[in-house]
């Protein structure tokens, strides 16, 4: 899915995101703005390693703290493969 921006968003996106919180919105918008997973499977579907898993639960609670995301931890799950639900907020674009 392809979205047609400005230059002038282009650029408040690249002022407020790092290029790691770039990456998770662009997973996200390419694949139904939604992931469904823990955040070592989300590495290695982004092409990371596994290893990674912990800075991008850094990278998703501060976009959720920009209003830019919601995360959902599936509690039903075993608590150390834990699941959670990541999507792009219908107004994420306007809080860019």
């Amino acid at each position: 899915m392809y979205m047609t921006v400005t230059f002038d968003w282009a650029l408040r996106l690249q002022r407020k995101t790092n290029p790691s919180q770039t990456a998770i919105i662009s997973y996200l918008m390419e694949n139904d703005n939604k992931f469904y997973g823990s955040y070592r499977e989300l590495a290695k579907a982004m092409g990371k390693k596994p290893s990674d898993a912990t800075n991008l639960c850094r990278y998703i609670r501060e976009l959720e703290a920009m209003g830019i995301i919601t995360s959902i931890v599936d509690e039903t799950e075993n608590p150390f493969n834990r699941k959670t639900l990541i999507g792009l907020n219908e107004d994420w674009q306007d809080r860019i």
